[in-house]
């Protein structure tokens, strides 16, 4: 209980210090019915930003991220999913929590004040098979300009300084917060739109983790969004295990009902609705390009 009044704080403290406060919500994005959602309209990408390129015998996965990577231990969940299905693979955390890619960006080059390695070191580091962006959970929508820059800023010195030239970057969606009901699909939406545009810039993957709030919102209402969330903005058991069912899915593009592994906090058969979901999610995601469809 300790650590998750920890984590909100850390939440509630980034959120006051850097966020400007949103823009009005437009008129037409004021009410956002199910049949007028992004995952009610036909969707269309270029592969190359929602299909990753096929994953080498052993991956190695870096995440530069906050407290919804690192609460309920996202890395291990991965792993173990993985290991299920006779994959090797590792995930590391670089983990600053409450903080966001631009605080991770201004740590420095080899060692932080705490004489800690910093993101920047470790992507020097390794030759990673692929790095994972998590920015911090509200300031995609709140402050796009300052989530771009810090983005286009890390996708190019990853680029430039990972000793893997073929490194694969990927963008994870964040999702809304769930203490407003009335705003959630709202809040998913302009998530999703950023994300995407982002990525599509960058050239880099998208996985659309935010898109499994939504289509928990869309069939089950707040009730099913709430139980993805342990508190306003981080994930429970549930939120996490279909982040990284998702995360393993578009790495190493396998079906997520493959996936034997089932979360020791949910059931056997909770653990299948999850893994249900994120493919009907990702399906959804990928729709537009046969080639990009689950096997």
């Amino acid at each position: 209980m300790k650590r998750y009044l920890l984590l909100s704080a850390f939440c509630l403290v980034a959120v006051s210090l850097m966020a400007q406060p949103e823009s009005q919500i437009p008129q037409e994005m004021q009410h956002s019915p199910a049949q007028d959602s992004v995952l009610a309209r036909p969707l269309s990408y270029p592969c190359h930003i929602i299909k990753a390129p096929c994953a080498p015998k052993h991956v190695e996965v870096l995440s530069i991220n906050n407290s919804l990577i690192y609460v309920n231990k996202q890395d291990s969940i991965f792993d173990r999913i993985a290991a299920e299905r006779g994959k090797d693979a590792n995930w590391t955390m670089h983990t600053l929590l409450g903080r966001t890619l631009k605080r991770h960006w201004e740590e420095g080059d080899s060692v932080n004040a705490k004489g800690e390695f910093t993101a920047k070191y470790k992507v020097r580091s390794r030759p990673w098979t692929h790095i994972v962006l998590q920015e911090q959970s509200r300031l995609p929508r709140a402050n796009y300009e300052w989530f771009r820059e810090a983005v286009h800023k890390w996708v190019d010195y990853i680029r430039q300084n990972c000793p893997n030239p073929d490194v694969v970057i990927i963008l994870t969606m964040n999702w809304g917060y769930n203490n407003q009901p009335d705003q959630y699909a709202w809040q998913n939406e302009v998530l999703y739109r950023n994300c995407l545009a982002l990525a599509q810039e960058c050239g880099i993957i998208l996985c659309p983790v935010g898109l499994g709030n939504q289509d928990a919102f869309e069939t089950g209402g707040i009730d099913a969004a709430n139980k993805l969330h342990n508190d306003e903005c981080h994930p429970s058991h549930r939120g996490t295990y279909m982040a990284a069912c998702m995360e393993y899915s578009i790495i190493f593009n396998d079906d997520p009902r493959n996936i034997g592994y089932d979360s020791p906090k949910l059931t056997h058969e909770q653990s299948v609705e999850v893994r249900e979901r994120v493919a009907r999610v990702l399906n959804k995601f990928r729709g537009g390009c046969e080639n990009c469809k689950l096997p």
